[in-house]
């Protein structure tokens, strides 16, 4: 299957196959007996076989303790948490630990599950083995107390179920808009994991084991942390809608949401680094990082590994970087310094032996998990700024699993920098034929893109300026720009001064312009009048003075 398209994937219709694996059904349960009945009444009612029906209740510390009722399926039983601890995620924990099915079901203990809930959810993975496979869960607000055990048992066998209901209508769970969004999930593989709930879910026992489990120090996010993990390890998530099944009344996370969410920021945005929206502080070293940045520094020079880390580390908050190199090999003899054959390695453990972010490896694992994504870095080359942003928003935007870059300095086809997709790559490791080779097989699971990578990677002699040099270069641009604007300012008011002297000559110089035009003509009327009582000079000397207002 590649990315997250499931419909590629031939699973058999319900009551038209023969189930061959046990399903061990885990119900972590805390007090409340009266739902736990009901969903045990409701699970008696399966048309899965019953042989092959493993229910295990994991009593986390109810009291009184939690009893088994009449009506259940044939092989139940009743376990304690695991000694000391507490909370659904270790309860999940010590029922699987149990279970003696290749396929998990967990269902919280006040479900009521529809008669195919459980073969809906088993027959894709008797198809393949990297499914997680998500219920249809509705609401429905009604007290456990008023529904009979004998009449839910025979509603679940005739599929009737809702009828137990009444008027009283049905709610949707609120993954119902995303995956209404992704055409149900089929095109939204980088989101798929966060529709995974505890109320009804579904996996391989083998693909727990090897996500890693649950997280038993979580009380409240679990379920998210685990399916992001289980994302890392190459699942592929399957909404069935066949999977129906009913939680009696409110969930915590609808009935408390804001409070429930205020709970489980800090905790999952430590977890799970692809939901970006959670890690709203910006510099924080959080406990998974977003790229685990690999550098071979075994047979290359100080400098060299100390220039391809330095540029990880400046600009990059949320990476990790792993230097491989034989490190064990190192002694503390006596040698003279200047002449120690391991020299370089010395040097390189020595200059980031006080940062946390960088640790000394002599082999990396087959991937980064948990972290969603490995930048294998070439010997000596380094990141131009925003170089490691540019080709993580690469692999999204065309949605591939590898991406390899060559640069302008790369000599034939050897890459400069190979970003690999945690979730792709475990995919591959899992799936690909024993004669295929990796970026084949890479390809087929998830796509694999060539880059151009001189925008993004240098050579570490070629000078790049880091981010700190490059912030500088702009506080002094924008200090330089703030002086001239206030140049700017000053030249404007100069010039609105002028303006305004020059507007008042101007209309000075008018109105001497208009007073020699009205002495002209009273000179020209003087001529052509002849005889008058006062003399010229006498008559133009009055004019002008009441011209000029004397």
């Amino acid at each position: 299957m590649k990315r997250n398209r499931y419909d590629s994937l031939r699973a058999p219709e319900c009551g038209r196959w023969t189930p061959e694996l046990t399903v061990s059904v885990v119900v972590p349960a805390y007090g409340a007996q009266h739902e736990l009945d009901v969903t045990l009444a409701a699970l008696a009612a399966q048309t899965y076989p019953p042989h092959l029906l493993d229910v295990i209740v994991v009593d986390d510390g109810s009291e009184p303790p939690l009893r088994m009722p009449e009506l259940r399926p044939e092989r139940t039983r009743f376990i304690g948490n695991h000694e000391g601890a507490w909370g659904v995620a270790s309860a999940v924990d010590a029922g699987i630990a149990t279970a003696e099915g290749p396929i998990i079901l967990r269902l919280d203990s006040d479900i009521l599950p529809d008669r195919t809930h459980v073969e809906a959810h088993a027959r894709w993975h008797h198809t393949a083995d990297y499914c997680v496979v998500i219920g249809n869960l509705g609401f429905v607000e009604i007290d456990a107390d008023d529904l009979d055990l004998e009449q839910v048992r025979a509603a679940v066998e005739a599929d009737t179920v809702e009828t137990l209901f009444g008027d009283r209508g049905t709610g949707q769970s609120w993954e119902v808009a995303l995956l209404e969004r992704s055409d149900r999930l089929l095109d939204d593989e980088l989101r798929a994991y966060t529709v995974t709930n505890g109320a009804t879910i579904s996996f391989t026992k083998a693909l727990y084991d090897r996500s890693g489990g649950m997280d038993t120090d979580l009380k409240l996010g679990s379920d998210t942390e685990l399916g992001y993990r289980q994302a890392q390890a190459g699942a592929v998530f399957i909404p069935d809608a066949g999977a129906r099944a009913w939680h009696l009344g409110l969930s915590q996370l609808q009935s408390r949401r804001d409070e429930g969410k205020r709970y489980r920021q800090p905790f999952v945005a430590n977890r799970v680094p692809t939901l970006r929206h959670l890690r709203t502080h910006p510099g924080i070293a959080w406990t998974v990082p977003y790229v685990e940045v690999v550098i071979d520094a075994s047979e290359v020079s100080f400098e060299m590994a100390t220039a391809s880390a330095a540029s990880v580390l400046a600009d990059n908050a949320e990476a990790r970087v792993a230097l491989v190199g034989p490190w064990s090999t190192l002694k503390d003899g006596r040698v003279r310094p200047l002449d120690d054959p391991q020299l370089d390695l010395r040097l390189i453990r020595e200059v980031f032996s006080g940062d946390p972010r960088v640790s000394y490896v002599e082999s990396v694992a087959a991937t980064a998990a948990p972290a969603p994504f490995r930048l294998t870095l070439a010997p000596g080359t380094v990141l131009r700024p925003n170089g490691l942003g540019e080709v993580l928003a690469l692999a999204d935007r065309e949605r591939v699993g590898r991406v390899k870059c060559l640069s302008a300095a790369q000599q034939g086809e050897r890459p400069c920098a190979v970003l690999d997709r945690t979730a792709a790559l475990a995919r591959a490791l899992q799936t690909r034929r024993p004669d295929e080779d990796l970026d084949t097989a890479v390809e087929e699971s998830w796509g694999l893109w060539w880059a151009d990578g001189t925008a993004w990677f240098a050579d570490w002699e070629e000078p790049v300026e880091a981010p700190s040099q490059l912030l500088h270069r702009v506080g002094s641009l924008e200090a330089s720009i703030k002086r001239l604007e206030a140049k700017e300012d000053e030249l404007r008011r100069r010039v609105s001064r002028w303006n305004k002297t020059g507007n008042a000559a101007r209309n000075e110089a008018k109105d001497w312009e208009r007073a020699a035009r009205d002495w002209q003509q009273a000179a020209d009327e003087w001529r052509r009048y002849d005889g008058g009582k006062k003399s010229f000079a006498q008559r133009a000397k009055g004019r002008l003075r009441r011209m000029l207002g004397e």
